[in-house]
């Protein structure tokens, strides 16, 4: 009898696991002309005992890098794989499946994503060069984050430098990490470039922009290539002496404007908390927006003035701009203030 249970319990097994919901592995929208995407997921083996897993996947375009994976009692793995572009554009979903070596079915999976068209005249899209790369985008943008975040970015390059190129090992600075997939880049073919920011103290808030250099496994210069990113600082715990930015106005309308003329307007910053409140920096998003202060730190109770000047020389249409303030607010260590205005 104990037998019969055995095999029953073996053969109920896949559908068991059939009646879970599937696990939805999200890859996002791909380039088409990187013609293959390479991706992971993390498979955990909860078990007591060492297992191998293989996997099988519901279409040729999906191929996994490993046929099967040793997996420790407790050990998370990533499992990598790859999807081909080529001849396939709009979204997919995918099934994917991870097996025993008996091909008993422990997880499963959806991969869902959309593959974008890819662009048939390279030179016009790719315009911006990073010799040997072109690029459809002008600057790696980490966006914004915290001080002490990692932050992560991502751009398609295409080499048109007449040579393959081997980026494996490449290296940029202490602060960065970079990956390239593929590493091996053949003239007139794409590779994806992942960039990691690893941000620290060093690193002061604001907004950044720099010229990076990508090396290869031999310390030699491949191309150079322009990152912008903006560190705020982590809000802090609050009592009750913490200091306390308050703004006369956040979003101050110049109303119409004409043309090649400025117009100003006297901001008031105020310290409502019990200690002295400082202005790490104060930083305008464009050259038309200037402002004038005359002290970086604002004592308990007091207010200080703050001219802010908009000047629409060689502009026309609708303008929003935006003066960031960096302080030790805990509340809001970094506080926008919007100006609008119609210029015609």
């Amino acid at each position: 009898m104990s037998k019969f249970f055995r095999l029953l319990f073996l053969f109920c097994i896949p559908t068991l696991v059939l009646a879970q919901k599937p696990e939805v592995i999200e890859v996002g929208v791909i380039d088409g002309e990187v013609g293959t995407f390479y991706f992971s997921f993390p498979w955990e083996n909860t078990s007591e005992d060492t297992v191998t897993i293989s996997f099988w996947s519901g279409e040729e375009k999906l191929k996994l890098d490993k046929e099967t994976i040793k997996v420790e009692p407790k050990q998370t793995v990533a499992v990598p794989f790859n999807i081909a572009t080529g001849g396939y554009v709009g979204g997919f979903r995918i099934g994917l499946r991870v097996l025993t070596s008996t091909e008993i079915i422990l997880k499963e999976y959806i991969v869902e994503g959309r593959i974008l068209a890819p662009v048939i005249d390279v030179f016009k899209a790719y315009r911006n060069v990073f010799w040997p790369f072109r690029s459809k985008y002008q600057v790696v943008n980490f966006k914004s984050g915290f001080m002490g975040d990692e932050l992560n970015a991502e751009m398609i390059l295409y080499n048109f430098g007449g040579a393959s190129l081997d980026l494996k090992g490449a290296n940029i600075s202490a602060y960065y990490d970079v990956k390239f997939q593929p590493t091996e880049i053949p003239h007139n073919s794409f590779t994806k470039m992942s960039i990691v920011l690893k941000t620290d103290s060093l690193l002061s808030p604001g907004f950044a922009k720099e010229i990076v250099q990508v090396k290869d496994k031999n310390d030699s210069l491949v191309f150079s290539i322009p990152v912008q990113f903006t560190l705020e600082q982590k809000p802090s715990q609050v009592n009750a002496d913490s200091p306390y930015l308050a703004i006369s106005d956040l979003d101050y309308d110049f109303k119409i404007m004409s043309p090649n003329t400025k117009k100003s307007v006297t901001i008031t910053l105020s310290n409502r908390g019990n200690e002295l409140l400082d202005l790490y920096k104060i930083e305008s998003n464009c050259s038309c927006l200037q402002y004038n202060i005359n002290k970086a730190a604002i004592a308990s109770g007091e207010s200080i003035e703050m001219e802010v000047t908009f000047d629409a020389t060689d502009r026309l249409g609708y303008e929003r701009k935006t003066l960031a303030i960096f302080s030790n607010d805990p509340r809001k260590p970094t506080a926008v203030i919007t100006f609008r205005s119609h210029v015609k």
